[in-house]
């Protein structure tokens, strides 16, 4: 058997921690956005016999992995070993030990053997190696984030959220964050599973009756921008999906008896239109095209929710890095090959933000923000040409090769004018004013923490 250990000191307790890994969220918190990870099924509370099994997706093939609690003990431990998976024998101990008044030593020590004895370690013991210092890396240090804000908000109380979009790339991440900040969030789907709401929007079918008790909703849903060439058909369904949707969630919410107080709308660093070198903030008002209108409507839907609202915001969001969805996921494999570069002349100014810095922002503003709209970005912004040289640098790889305007024109029309070749420099001036601090203000920091670099 091989030994890999990992240990940080986190501010909190040990109770504190152990708690933290016992709620509904903390799982998919713990997975790095580099693999591709699907939870099949799980069972119990890491009390008791928990067990979990997951889908691993590694160079194009899938493997599943059964785990189960092997023991546990509040505020100090618990084990989890390997039922089947890709391991001759894994079992993972999770440590908790109290070193001070405020603060505890995380401790995950791994047992694990490799398939094929002798040669399997041989061959693959360094890489796993290399990969496990990665993974551990990347937990604890969303660990430490993630116990950093339970504490800011401990003597809070609980929240019982609505997500609609909540199994899109970022609602589905938000909806983890949340659960694992110990709240209760529920997901209004189109296909709704045990555990979620139904509606149709484009019935106009929503029920009523389950959208009593939130204390907060966050409207994320929408069709994906870049779906396609843009015509007028899907123009239609980018504006029906998130503007109509929104607004028969809102006719609904204020039938209920008891409304939310806190009403959050998705909306887009696109309200600005095609800036050129013009730095912009939530003082500027609406730029021209179809994406300026579009969120110029769907933020609409925020303003039409102040009717029963304490507070409706709007999230002018920019580029989202991660690795796991996103403009990064798709830009990364021509990365990796030596094949990427800037697109256009590179000189476009590029509104972004890091994924775990979206999350935490809009977690501070549903606690803090006031009404209105927010641009969520990074407060350093940079050239679509810097992005290219930083996750070229981060990769190890060139970032020479340019995808010229024409062709990008030529390929996705509107869409490219618009958003890949229209230059935004937004700033988060609402944001920083409301006092919230980035995690990863530099782009080159954001991307390699979300690849593992």
């Amino acid at each position: 058997m091989t030994v890999f250990e990992k240990e940080s000191t986190i501010s909190c307790s040990a109770e504190e921690l152990y708690e933290w890994h016992a709620r509904e969220g903390a799982f998919e918190r713990l997975i790095p956005p580099w693999q591709k990870v699907s939870v099949l099924f799980r069972s119990g509370r890491i009390e008791t016999d928990a067990e979990i099994k997951v889908r691993l997706k590694r160079f194009g093939f899938n493997r599943d992995w059964l785990a189960r609690i092997a023991g546990s003990e509040f505020g100090r431990y618990f084990e989890d070993e390997q039922v089947e998976g890709p391991f001759a024998a894994w079992r993972h101990r999770h440590s908790f030990e109290t070193v001070g008044l405020d603060s505890c030593k995380l401790t995950d020590s791994v047992d694990y053997a490799l398939p094929g004895g002798f040669l399997g370690k041989l061959v693959g013991g360094a890489y796993v190696k290399r990969e496990l210092e990665r993974l551990f890396r990347y937990r604890h240090a969303i660990t430490r984030n993630d116990l950093s804000i339970c504490r800011q908000y401990r003597e809070s109380p609980r929240l019982k959220v609505l997500i609609s979009g909540g199994s899109g790339f970022i609602g589905s991440h938000l909806t983890q964050f949340l659960r694992a900040q110990g709240n209760e969030v529920s997901i209004l789907s189109r296909r709704p599973q045990m555990d979620e709401i139904g509606w149709d929007p484009d019935s106009g079918a929503i029920e009523t009756s389950q959208l009593e008790g939130f204390d907060v909703v966050v409207h994320l849903a929408g069709r994906n921008l870049a779906d396609g060439r843009w015509n007028e058909r899907l123009k239609r369904e980018f504006w029906e999906s998130r503007v109509d949707a929104g607004h028969l969630l809102v006719a609904a919410l204020k039938q209920v008896r008891k409304p939310p107080n806190v009403f959050v709308c998705g909306s887009g660093i696109g309200f600005y239109g095609h800036t050129e070198e013009r730095s912009t903030d939530e003082s500027n008002g609406r730029g021209e095209g179809f994406l300026a209108e579009l969120c110029e409507a769907w933020e609409g839907v925020a303003q039409s929710a102040a009717d029963f609202a304490e507070r409706s915001l709007s999230l002018r969001t920019g580029v989202v890095v991660d690795g796991s969805g996103g403009a990064l996921a798709k830009m990364r494999l021509p990365f990796a090959l030596g094949l990427g570069g800037p697109l256009g002349t590179g000189r476009q100014w590029m509104p972004w933000i890091a994924l775990e810095d979206w999350l935490t922002a809009t977690h501070h503003l549903i606690r803090k923000g006031d009404s209105g709209a927010y641009n969520l970005v990074a407060p350093n912004p940079c050239r679509n040409s810097d992005f290219a040289k930083a996750l070229g640098s981060v990769l190890k790889r060139p970032s020479i090769l340019p995808v010229p305007a024409t062709a990008l024109t030529l390929i996705m029309g509107e869409f490219a004018r618009e958003a890949l070749l229209s230059s935004s420099r937004a700033y988060p001036r609402r944001l920083l004013e409301s006092g919230y601090r980035f995690r990863y203000p530099g782009i080159g920091e954001a991307i390699g923490f979300c690849v593992g670099k």
